[in-house]
């Protein structure tokens, strides 16, 4: 019954006792914590849960702690945003004019910064919006766009890894404290347990998923190094202002995001 992007409200006011963050989501309540929304911020999954997670994990939880009183005890990534498109690509130049699906204003921007634009429409729309022509594309991972049978609408991908949608278990405070110490410990030790896995399936779901896809007919094109030096040039702007009206937190964890994924 709840919006993904009331989850944390809802968790720091106990009307659940635990949920799956999706900070993208709600960037709204927590702004210093959407800095893997910046393009290329973070693409390796393995760096993020090798150096990266560790690393911001304490200011995740002060900021959690301090506006809802909750905290982290798991963070987890989807696999990289690509774009998915209704026409061939054969580099940056292509993307002029064309309109892309994007899940926040931060692809829409450097959709524009490459002469195209950003649309704004519910996932329930993005299928029909393809087959109409309202759109020419849409960014998403692999593993959606299998499950959402992209392949029927989408011919071809332009693989950019531009970013990883950043996650987190997150449990109110109280509650955790309220849990007799044998099953907060149990529930501590699952979690540990549990991020290596989410790691290994994630990152075979993806590549499973890149298989089936162009078994399935998609044309999967990597940006090329230079494409991608290129495209890290066009989205520093969209970086810089976030950090800009992020306070320190925001702008420490991108520079930490940064550092660890390079």
């Amino acid at each position: 019954p709840y919006k993904a992007s009331d989850v944390l409200r809802i968790v720091g006011t106990k009307q659940v006792e635990m949920g799956d963050v999706a900070f993208g989501f709600v960037a709204g309540d927590v702004p210093e914590l959407n800095a893997l929304s910046m393009p290329f911020s973070c693409t390796s999954m393995d760096k993020f849960y090798e150096t990266l997670a560790p690393a911001i994990e304490k200011p995740i939880n002060t900021v959690l702690e301090g506006k809802f009183r909750s905290t982290s005890i798991m963070q987890w990534v989807m696999p990289p945003q690509q774009l998915w498109l209704t026409k061939p690509v054969t580099g940056i130049e292509s993307l002029k004019n064309l309109k892309a699906r994007s899940w926040n204003r931060e692809q829409a921007e450097l959709m524009r910064l490459v002469g195209g634009s950003g649309v704004t429409i519910t996932p329930a729309e993005v299928i029909p919006a393809l087959q109409r022509g309202v759109v020419d594309g849409a960014f998403t991972a692999a593993v959606p766009a299998l499950d959402w049978k992209f392949n029927e609408v989408t011919k071809f991908a332009y693989m950019m890894n531009l970013t990883l949608a950043h996650q987190a278990v997150v449990v109110n405070q109280a509650a955790l404290q309220a849990l007799p110490e044998d099953l907060r410990k149990i529930l501590l030790a699952k979690t540990r347990e549990w991020a290596p896995k989410y790691r290994t399936e994630m990152i075979a779901a993806d590549k499973d998923a890149r298989k089936t896809l162009a078994e399935r007919g998609v044309t999967l094109r990597d940006a090329t190094p230079e494409e991608v030096v290129r495209l890290r040039e066009i989205a520093q702007p969209i970086a810089d202002d976030w950090a800009s009206k992020a306070g320190p937190v925001g702008k420490d964890m991108l520079a930490v995001a940064i550092k660890s994924c390079s």
